[in-house]
């Protein structure tokens, strides 16, 4: 990670446009100049906007590149195939082999590109004149951008494990995981407190659709959540999705997803979820959900021989990250470890809807288990899945290729790359030393 300076640079030489007529090109890329972008450009609140726009198209680039939001999750427990040549060797646990895409993935700049871009988004409102932007949009883009700081300083410490600082005060100071996180859900605080929980369009009208593909107050929310639950921060988890959980909330929250577009760079994928790329095998379809389970043919959709599934996708033009489903289980799961059983019963049952089991009796020894087992089932296809069994102590139970001191050694974060070692004196986890 390189310091870059504090002028108006984007990182792909281009000037980012966005079309906000669909959710479908809400994203596309037009080369307009590759030039730094001259000073005084940004004098409107569209052009702040385009600003904006670039922090969720690098975001799109890190975690679509090379299927990377499932190579860090599901692909990597071996739940889902993926039909690239490198998948063997995610699911194998093989991740400093020398492959070109692994290297790929191995690699941070993505996100930390987006922290770059909500840097400066933050710079830029800041020194807008006061008739550029009003009350409403100065509010929406910094919110925007500290969410999607938060999200990008969430990833990379959970996959890396570790995080140097990209912020003026610290800049190249290494953060270990609980560091990092604790200064994402910092800035997703601030971030909730300022979101809108629906965004407005260009007319000036609420816009489902808007709100959808960009960062609002029920996004900001779960994102604390995780944050919160990750970090131990169980009390302010439970308040901030029992306040999300109350009746006069229930036409204002909304789902968070990537809008799909097209992109200038190779390997960013326009149909994450698409059937000839991402399947899961009959044998693991039927290990994750129990016989009866009314979710098998919501999700999916088995193959003519009946050897695999491939998700059924109802909206092409996004992928969902942080969804209203995702509430009711960290309500229970929030519930469950403030000491609210009886609560937190109730809403898994909730966030099961379709599935077989009663989870009325569960004992307080058991939650944890049955938890786990329905973010596996609600949340496939999300990337979350090897996060889960991380943030569970659960890797080595699921993985028995990892024991538990190679969990220790650091088996379960993302090997660093090499150029990241070579330019921030940092050192690789042992575990991938020895590889």
């Amino acid at each position: 990670m390189n310091k870059k300076k504090h002028i108006i640079y984007w990182p792909v030489g281009l000037l980012l446009v966005a079309v906000l007529a669909s959710c479908s090109d809400y994203l596309t890329l037009e080369e307009l100049d590759n030039r730094t972008v001259a000073e005084g450009y940004y004098t409107s609140t569209q052009r702040v906007e385009q600003a904006v726009i670039g922090g969720y198209v690098d975001l799109r680039r890190a975690l679509l590149t090379n299927h990377a939001w499932l190579m860090y999750g599901e692909a990597r427990t071996g739940e889902l195939q993926v039909e690239v040549a490198y998948y063997p060797k995610v699911a194998g646990q093989q991740l400093t082999v020398a492959d070109r895409q692994l290297a790929r993935l191995a690699d941070w700049e993505y996100f930390y590109d987006v922290i770059y871009d909500a840097n400066e988004v933050l710079r830029l409102i800041d020194a807008a004149d006061g008739d550029v932007l009003s009350t409403y949009h100065y509010n929406l883009f910094k919110g925007e951008a500290l969410a999607l700081k938060s999200m990008a300083y969430f990833y990379i410490a959970r996959i890396w494990g570790i995080a140097p600082s990209a912020e003026e005060a610290d800049f190249g100071q290494p953060m270990d995981e609980a560091m990092a996180i604790e200064r994402a859900a910092g800035f997703a605080r601030e971030a909730h407190g300022l979101l809108p929980w629906i965004l407005l369009n260009d007319d000036q009208i609420e816009s489902a659709a808007v709100t959808a593909v960009r960062f609002n107050k029920t996004a900001a929310a779960i994102l604390l959540a995780q944050e919160n639950l990750w970090l131990g921060n169980d009390q302010e988890a439970y308040q901030l999705m029992a306040d999300l959980a109350t009746e006069a909330r229930a036409d204002s929250l909304s789902d968070f997803g990537l809008a799909m577009g097209k992109d200038e760079r190779g390997g960013v994928t326009e149909e994450p979820l698409n059937a000839s790329m991402v399947s899961i095998s009959a044998a693991n379809l039927a290990a994750i959900y129990p016989d009866g389970d009314a979710r098998q043919g919501v999700i999916f959709r088995l193959s003519a021989d009946e050897q695999k599934a491939t998700f059924i996708v109802r909206d092409q033009e996004r992928l969902g990250l942080l969804t209203i489903n995702e509430h009711y289980l960290l309500m229970a799961e929030a519930a469950w470890k403030t000491g609210k059983l009886e609560e937190a019963r109730t809403w898994l049952t909730e966030a099961a809807d379709g599935g077989t089991e009663n989870y009325s009796e569960l004992t307080e020894a058991e939650f944890g288990d049955a938890l786990l087992r329905e973010r596996q089932r609600i949340l496939i296809g999300s990337g979350q899945r090897f996060f889960d069994l991380k943030r569970f102590g659960k890797v080595s139970a699921y993985l028995p290729i990892f024991s538990t001191a190679d969990i220790q050694n650091g088996a379960a974060h993302w090997p660093l790359a090499q150029r990241s070692l070579n330019g921030n004196g940092l050192t690789q986890h042992s575990y991938w030393e020895h590889e």
